[in-house]
């Protein structure tokens, strides 16, 4: 049952949380009038246009468009949920959000957890003395790593110390039951005789912490021979590894204006690249990617760059984890370092810019699968360029955009020295959908489109290509954004009533006025004209990558494939008024005319279509 709390205590909470104070721990405010104002966290600006009321505790920018109460403040600039915010806040405010809870729980089970928490928060003091306090080989082997003192007190790094019971021990003094120190897994119970040994002995301590900034577990990375060589804490009622990124709850904060994560595999490929610059970087715990990690992306970044090691046991993980990340709608791609280290190695050696470049240079889901194709078969040879076109098909097929489409079929074409309408058919010849094909004779009133001479170039529509045109018109604007000459270019051909969304019309025609008075689109005048679900959109059209090699074809392309689509749309009207009108038992007067008109239209409208796709 998820967990609920009453608009009283929401509104508790909030009155609590003077929204001056929370704010003025992020940014300086000046008062100015009833009002104060400032530099807007959500996105750069050199004029402040933040302002928070301190009368009606709301606060908006006039520049981005971010706006609401001091709850709705903390979720977006800590990255946090509704409930993690209200808990966040409920601390600062000294409220126990325990006693209001209404998700079945009782007051036992929150206090177990509570007390799970301090146990660990003191296991990990326990183990970053042990680390700073006396010289020991965990210290040792940190500063041997490269790291600094100040980031391994950043990530509160320990040591266990090679003895059997010292921690269970020292945690006994401090007044923690027994058999709460051993749920937190922090100790295991002896098989044979009673009594209790520690987990982490002779180990490097990587504290994890959850995005609330509370310690829910550890990983432990053995000093000498020991095994296993990483060691993580069992499953807890606070711990399910399947469901924390370590270091998120520092690179929530750092993922920029651009929204990127980058996903490593190790802790010290984490801190690593923290050390260096890389703020934005996340590992799971010795786990593959789950749904639940690709839901944590979601939430807080719109592109995952997977920097996972170069050997192929990496590859198989890598695109396993795109897969996860693909079907939950993350836009990914992945490094490739080019060479056998891991992101930890490869920073040392190479230096951040170097590490920056590979994260520029990162390839999407598709182009990685491709090129581990490619290298898997010996385009020199029939059968290995047939194996790579066939294999390199099944991938493309998951594409939602012609556009995308074509892009990656003229590489294949270059590549396998295959013709393009070869590699076309093969994708789109078994795909026909014969349930919206009709026919037609006098007797039944069915019309038959396969008698007519250009239904060879006609394939119904599919459910996908609504969603296509879509991308074509982002695709169209992204061209009109990035210069007056291209959108005189596009106008020239077609007009905002050739967009099939309202949403992209409004958008097109937006520009169209700032292009009457400017050579140029400034980007701020444009989102302030636009209402929330537009800003969402032009949002989306801004991180489109549109080729600008022989600009002239990709807009001819882009503006024929729309009026396809449109002609697409237009035809399956037609045919649905023609069957409506044909299965109509009692037909009124000049229904039969009707008929004959729309029958018609359809016919015009297909060699319309026709014409179009020959071209």
């Amino acid at each position: 049952m998820s967990i609920k709390y009453s608009d009283q205590l929401i509104e508790e909470v909030s009155q609590r949380n003077d929204i001056i104070d929370i704010v003025s721990q992020y940014i300086n405010l000046k008062k100015t009038g009833k009002n104060y104002k400032g530099l807007c966290p959500f996105h750069n600006e050199k004029t402040p246009s933040f302002v928070v009321s301190e009368d009606k505790q709301l606060f908006h920018c006039f520049g981005c468009g971010e706006a609401g109460n001091v709850i709705n403040f903390v979720m977006k600039i800590e990255n946090l949920d509704f409930f993690d915010s209200l808990e966040l806040l409920a601390e600062k405010s000294g409220i126990d959000l325990s006693e209001y809870r209404n998700d079945g729980s009782n007051k036992e089970k929150v206090d177990r957890k509570s007390k799970l928490y301090k146990i660990n928060r003191e296991a990990a003091l326990f183990f970053y003395q042990n680390l700073t306090k006396t010289k020991n080989v965990g210290i040792k082997y940190l500063l041997n790593r490269g790291l600094s003192v100040d980031v391994i007190k950043k990530f509160g790094l320990g040591y266990a110390i090679n003895d059997w019971e010292k921690l269970n021990k020292y945690l006994l003094t401090m007044g923690y039951d027994q058999k709460l120190i051993y749920e937190s897994g922090l100790v295991i119970k002896r098989k044979e005789n009673e009594g209790y040994y520690d987990r982490f002995r002779n180990r490097v301590m990587f504290p994890i912490i959850s995005t609330t900034k509370k310690i829910i577990g550890f990983g432990g990375r053995v000093l000498g021979d020991g095994v296993p060589k990483y060691l993580n804490s069992p499953e807890s009622p606070i711990f399910n590894k399947g469901n924390i990124l370590y270091g998120l709850n520092l690179a929530r904060n750092e993922i920029g204006k651009e929204k990127k994560l980058i996903v490593v595999e190790g802790y010290t490929d984490v801190i690593s690249l923290y050390q260096f610059g890389i703020k934005n970087a996340v590992a799971t715990l010795g786990t593959s990617l789950t749904k639940n990690h690709a839901g944590l992306f979601k939430r807080y970044c719109e592109e995952v760059i997977i920097a996972y090691d170069s050997d192929l046991a990496g590859q198989a993980a890598t695109i396993r984890g795109m897969d996860i990340l693909d079907e939950v709608g993350c836009r990914v791609k992945v490094i490739k370092l080019n060479v056998k280290m891991d992101p930890d190695e490869y920073i040392r050696s190479f230096g951040t810019d170097a590490f920056r470049e590979n994260v520029e240079n990162a390839v999407p889901l598709i182009d990685y699968k491709i090129e581990l194709i490619k290298n898997e078969n010996d385009l020199n040879t029939n059968e290995g360029r047939i194996s790579f076109i066939n294999k390199s098909i099944k991938v493309i097929r998951s594409l939602k955009s012609p556009v995308e489409i074509d892009i990656y079929v003229e590489r294949l074409s270059k590549e396998a020295n295959i013709a393009p309408n070869v590699i076309k058919s093969e994708i789109y010849g078994n795909n026909r959908d014969k349930k919206n094909q009709y026919k037609y004779n006098k007797n039944n009133r069915k019309f038959n489109y396969k008698n007519n001479r250009y239904e060879k170039n006609l394939k119904p529509m599919k459910k996908l290509e609504k969603n296509g045109s879509i991308e074509i018109e982002k695709s169209i604007i992204s061209l009109c954004l990035s210069s007056k000459t291209n959108y005189e270019k596009v106008t020239s051909q077609i007009n905002s009533h050739d967009f099939l969304n309202e949403d992209s019309r409004s958008i097109f025609n937006t520009i169209g006025d700032i292009y009457k008075t400017s050579n140029k689109i400034d980007i701020i005048s444009l989102l302030d004209q636009l209402d929330f679900e537009k800003v969402k959109l032009l949002k989306q059209i801004k991180e489109r990558v549109v080729p600008f090699e022989d600009i002239d074809k990709i807009i001819k392309d882009l503006l024929i494939s729309l009026k396809i689509f449109k002609l697409n749309e237009q035809i399956k009207i037609i045919k649905d008024e023609i069957r409506r009108l044909e299965v109509e038992k009692n037909k009124e007067e000049g229904d039969v005319e009707k008929i004959k008109e729309l029958r018609g239209e359809l016919l015009l409208l297909v060699k319309e279509l026709s014409n179009l796709r020959v071209n």
